[in-house]
């Protein structure tokens, strides 16, 4: 395993094995005090996996969020160079085996990005990459002769995968196939997140669903509304999507 992660922005996470390689200024993510923010620089963080419960990484990652904020508002260095490499973050315990702490340090790079724009775009693009991954190779939707499971059964063709070829026109237009499904291989070329987060009952009921209070990144950094719009804006691209966001 690496001992030092990218968490992009040129900042860097340094993996340790003993609490003695921590150095004594860093500030435990647990305990974020803005005493602390005022008296310490540069400023250095410190995660222990084995003293944080994944229940509590939502209001951990928040807390981060605001001091980071601050911290640039207040114009305080983060991190200190070595080997060319801006560390601001030390982590002891950490067992990338466990999708939880990776989604975790997804979070933690997240937080480093100096816009909103910069940090909605990771996020958007780091979940689109797994919800593909999910797929990918397995046509968890049971296609055979461009039906889909749901309609198997069915003298219809039409599924999850189309959309109105006129929207404007709703339901006085006809139902087409998605542009963006590869029927190939039956995989979705679309950066539509929304599109991607969408399970219908025939997956529903081979226990595949996905909720936004169940992806970290998805979590975390968005409101209730933009978490709607997240969720519904379907056969909308990338930058649409993200456009809306930035203005929530």
């Amino acid at each position: 395993m690496k001992n030092i992660i990218n968490l992009n922005n040129d900042y860097y996470a340094k993996l340790v094995c003993f609490n003695n390689e921590i150095p004594d200024k860093a500030i435990n993510i647990i305990n974020l005090k803005l005493i602390k923010l005022f008296k310490k620089e540069p400023i250095i963080f410190q995660i222990d996996f084995d003293k944080i419960s994944t229940k509590d990484y939502k209001k951990i990652l928040k807390n981060l969020l605001f001091f980071y904020n601050l911290s640039m508002k207040m114009k305080k260095k983060l991190g200190f160079e070595n080997n060319n490499q801006n560390i601001v973050v030390y982590v002891i315990n950490y067992n990338e085996e466990k999708i939880v702490q990776k989604d975790f340090i997804f979070a933690i790079s997240a937080i480093f990005y100096s816009t909103r724009y910069e940090r909605y775009n990771y996020i958007y693009d780091t979940v689109c990459d797994y919800l593909d991954s999910y797929f990918y190779g397995k046509n968890l939707c049971d296609f055979q002769n461009n039906k889909c499971g749901e309609k198997r059964n069915t003298s219809s063709t039409t599924g999850c995968c189309h959309h109105f070829k006129h929207k404007a026109l709703g339901p006085f237009s006809k139902l087409v196939l998605c542009e963006y499904l590869n029927t190939v291989n039956y995989t979705c070329d679309a950066k539509c997140l929304s599109c991607k987060l969408f399970t219908c009952d025939y997956l529903n009921s081979k226990g595949i669903k996905f909720r936004i209070k169940d992806i970290l990144l998805l979590d975390v950094f968005f409101n209730p509304l933009q978490k709607f719009f997240i969720k519904y804006m379907v056969f909308t691209p990338k930058e649409k999507i993200l456009k809306r966001l930035i203005k929530l």
